[in-house]
């Protein structure tokens, strides 16, 4: 046991280290996807180091595993947030200085944290991910750039949650919802699994969605799953 414990501290450590140089590199915004770019070469570079980790699994897992070992893994690549939360291997997470997981934040296996999106036009969007205290995220959830999570928030399994969203504290979202990009769900309200918010809607506090409801229109009360 002392053999693959000891590969996978040097294994962390010079990955970490080689990461240094980029890291304040790692910023949200906008930009082409262009070695030429400084922002984008120094992210690649970044990235590099991350994924020789995330994808040796066997090194990952353990360190996962192994609370002081997690704890080095993540301050090495520039996780500054609080270390009480749960992922796994095979849940998607890079850019780390970019998320902050709230304490007791929860995010399931094949969950994915997409903090950069890449454009069909060849750019790249990049923003930080950001969960309050006592967060689950739920099994093949996917999370864009920008979104923020207040406490207790829980996503159900299958959702797509887009850019720029905000979730407000106590929320449940049930399963294979959509929520369309810059829309925010006011604090204690419900959305029922297969609903659809769309891009812009802005869900009051206590609204209730039913599930398999649509609300596309911006600042509309909902209430019982329909528009009043």
């Amino acid at each position: 046991m002392v053999a693959p414990i000891t590969f996978s501290v040097v294994f962390v450590l010079i990955a970490g280290l080689l990461s240094w140089p980029y890291q304040h590199l790692v910023v949200p915004g906008r930009f082409p996807r262009d070695l030429g770019t400084r922002l984008y070469a120094g992210r690649r570079l970044y990235g590099l180091c991350w994924t020789a980790v995330y994808y040796c699994k066997p090194v990952y897992f353990i360190c996962l595993t192994l609370s002081p070992l997690k704890t080095l893994m993540f301050r090495l690549f520039g996780y500054r947030g609080s270390m009480a939360f749960t992922v796994y291997p095979d849940t998607w997470i890079r850019d780390l200085p970019l998320l902050d997981f709230g304490p007791g934040t929860y995010v399931a296996n094949r969950a994915t944290l997409g903090t950069n999106l890449v454009m069909q036009n060849g750019d790249t969007v990049v923003g930080p991910i950001r969960t309050a205290e006592d967060c689950m995220v739920g099994h093949l959830t996917m999370v864009a750039a920008g979104t923020r999570l207040g406490k207790h928030v829980n996503l159900g399994s299958g959702c797509a949650i887009g850019l720029n969203i905000e979730i407000q504290e106590y929320v449940v979202v049930g399963d294979a919802v959509g929520i369309d990009h810059y829309a925010v769900i006011g604090a204690g309200s419900i959305v029922g699994s297969r609903s659809y918010v769309g891009r812009r809607c802005h869900i009051p506090e206590g609204s209730s969605i039913e599930p398999a409801g649509c609300v596309m229109r911006e600042s509309i009360p909902v209430k019982n799953g329909s528009p009043k």
